[in-house]
């Protein structure tokens, strides 16, 4: 896997600063990063791919600009987990914490998926979309 890592993908794992753009912009930026790193997935979208209002269920639309991950109670996360029928799928969500009284609950929202036909591959897509977006 290091060989994996090497040149292309070091190149396209230099940080980026989603800040200001959409959902749909940065898609587009890490698609285009991936292609030219010789690690390119089968494809990558928004989750919520249907733009359907109900975001608590489908995700943030890509309208949406991207989450702000500040503070150790809003944040990005990255996950790897094999895929329904094929494949292995990499997903950010963006999850933030609500304060109820003095209790509170976690609320996770997909914002995007990215799907690899190996396991290698998905490992390697996520440690450079990870770096990337500094989610790691």
């Amino acid at each position: 896997m290091s060989e994996l890592l090497e040149r292309p993908a070091l190149q396209a794992s230099t940080p980026f600063h989603p800040a200001g753009k959409t959902i749909r912009q940065v898609v587009g930026h890490i698609e285009c990063a991936l292609r030219q790193s010789e690690i390119e997935p089968e494809w990558i979208d928004a989750a919520n791919l249907v733009n359907d209002p109900n975001e608590d269920y489908f995700g943030l639309v890509d309208t949406r600009d991207w989450p702000d991950d500040g503070g150790p109670r809003r944040r990005l996360v990255l996950s790897v987990a094999r895929g329904y029928s094929e494949g292995w799928m990499i997903q950010i969500d963006f999850m933030q914490f609500f304060e109820v009284e003095e209790a509170g609950h976690w609320k996770s929202q997909p914002v995007l998926r990215i799907k690899t036909l190996s396991r290698t591959q998905a490992w390697a897509v996520a440690a450079v979309v990870s770096r990337m977006l500094d989610i790691d």
